[in-house]
């Protein structure tokens, strides 16, 4: 279960978009059905980042595994960030966390 949490301190003017463009490429990007996939999106004004409050974007992913390619994936998620926010990749960081099966809860069970 791919779950994508980006906090930027640039307001989004069309959510749903940003929402949605993040889930296809994260399934695409891991070869995850979509289905499975959750984006969420905060909007923070009080960040800053190498001591400037020019726009900024941290991404936080979790998953059961990380792609392969991380660095690909990388490249995928900056370009979706840059594309949709017009953020540029310097100015963007990207936490990626390999879940245990066991501490990670669905559908009343874990996996």
């Amino acid at each position: 279960m791919p779950y994508l949490n980006i906090v930027t301190n640039k307001a989004v003017d069309d959510e749903s978009s940003l929402l949605k463009a993040a889930s296809r490429v994260v399934s695409q990007a891991t070869g995850k059905q979509e289905t499975y996939v959750m984006i969420s999106a905060d909007h923070n004004p009080h960040m800053i980042m190498g001591g400037s409050d020019a726009p900024l974007a941290l991404l936080d992913y979790r998953a059961l595994g990380l792609p392969a390619e991380r660095s690909a994936f990388s490249d995928a998620l900056c370009q979706l960030i840059t594309d949709q926010l017009s953020i540029p990749g310097e100015r963007i960081y990207i936490s990626m966390t390999d879940s245990e099966r066991q501490n990670w809860g669905w559908n009343h069970q874990t996996f």
